[in-house]
């Protein structure tokens, strides 16, 4: 059978498919989809420069950051601290249970998170409605109080180890997980901040085991990311999070990533051109509490979207075939959102491992559960 029949095969798949439905605020669905060009495995021309939506984001207003937020933040963690162990206690003697349950291990980190950020951000007053009150029951003598101060002490810990580790954040890092995890969730408003200094940076971390890249994907990033490993030879893992950028600049970074048999991971969400680059890891795990993969259309520079059976669109197909991803699920998905909008697909979602995308969620599934290997 000839590469132009395997191609019009592959692209019967692809059209008879479904396209999903976005999530709320709803969008509208794809128009049907066109035939696909036949896929050429190794492009020689690289696709036009595509830039994903950049948020209006607010001048930077320095790094320096105010002693008495940090001060009492630092209180503030200690005191809940102590806090949870004495209602975690409280718990026990009433049921002599000492657990809350898995369900309950990451409870309102992501409300501490943004809470916390906040606080150093200069948001303070955006975030007050993420502050909890405590209020803890030692009176009532029932197994379902029991459990309640055992699920209250899960926070009051979670709210003690997220304060201590975003204090001991770089500056740009915060900025960067403000603009990914908070600005316009949990109904906060779309508040974003600039970054200051380099657009795409990295940390090295687990003693030099893992490549944290922070920051969109712009202009360079593949070099960088490149110049970063070769200077870092111990890495084998990339953690990823980031609101995109260049879809070329992604394809070539996650190229370099496959061609050194380096793993990826996410350390927070990943949207738009990110998920290319996250699918380059020869094993892509996804950890709790599961950051969240985002998909659009690709459009111009003036932000128009681009046709279907254009290029680029052809490259990232020979690029998803490449690294052993379904091309299907991933082109449904950039499909079903218009360039001003986003499909996201939550961090522990089956669908991802039954695409190859992801190779392994915790307590979750494996792409092996799916005959992938």
């Amino acid at each position: 059978m000839s590469q132009r029949i395997i191609g019009l095969a592959l692209v019967a798949m692809l059209a008879g498919c479904n396209a999903p439905t976005p999530p709320s605020p709803p969008v509208a669905a794809p128009p049907p989809v066109p035939v696909l060009p036949e896929p050429i495995p190794e492009p020689e021309t690289k696709p036009a420069p595509v830039k994903e939506p950049a948020p209006a984001a607010e001048e930077p207003k320095g790094h320096a950051d105010d002693p008495a937020v940090v001060a009492w933040l630092t209180k503030l963690a200690t005191e809940r601290e102590a806090l949870g162990t004495k209602v975690f206690q409280a718990g026990v003697a009433i049921d002599g249970h000492t657990h809350a349950g898995t369900a309950f291990n990451e409870i309102h980190i992501p409300e501490h998170k943004c809470y916390v950020l906040g606080q150093l951000l200069g948001k303070a007053d955006l975030v007050r409605s993420l502050a909890i009150d405590y209020q803890p029951d030692y009176d009532t003598q029932t197994t379902e109080n029991a459990s309640d101060l055992r699920i209250m002490s899960n926070s009051l810990h979670n709210f003690a180890s997220v304060a201590k580790h975003i204090l001991g954040m770089p500056h740009d890092e915060r900025v960067v997980t403000w603009n990914l995890d908070c600005a316009g969730q949990m109904g906060l408003p779309r508040a974003f901040i600039k970054q200051e200094g380099q657009s795409s940076f990295y940390v090295v971390t687990n003693d030099g085991k893992a490549l944290k890249v922070l920051g969109d994907i712009e202009e360079g990033f593949a070099k960088k990311i490149r110049d970063a490993i070769e200077a870092n030879p111990t890495v084998e893992v990339v953690a990823l999070g980031s609101g995109g950028g260049y879809v070329n600049e992604a394809m070539e970074a996650g190229t370099f990533i496959r061609a050194k048999g380096l793993e990826t991971t996410l350390f927070n969400n990943c949207y738009s051109a990110c998920p290319l680059v996250f699918m380059a890891g020869v094993e892509r795990q996804n950890w709790s509490p599961y950051p969240e993969l985002g998909f659009h259309q690709i459009y111009t520079s003036d932000g128009q979207p681009i046709p279907f059976d254009s290029e680029p669109y052809r490259q990232v197909f020979g690029y998803l075939m490449r690294m052993g991803i379904e091309p299907r699920y991933v082109l449904q998905k950039m499909w079903s959102a218009p360039p001003t909008g986003m499909t996201n697909v939550d961090g522990e979602d089956y669908d991802l491992c039954r695409a190859n995308i992801t190779t392994w969620i915790q307590r979750g599934c494996s792409n092996r559960d799916y005959g992938h290997r």
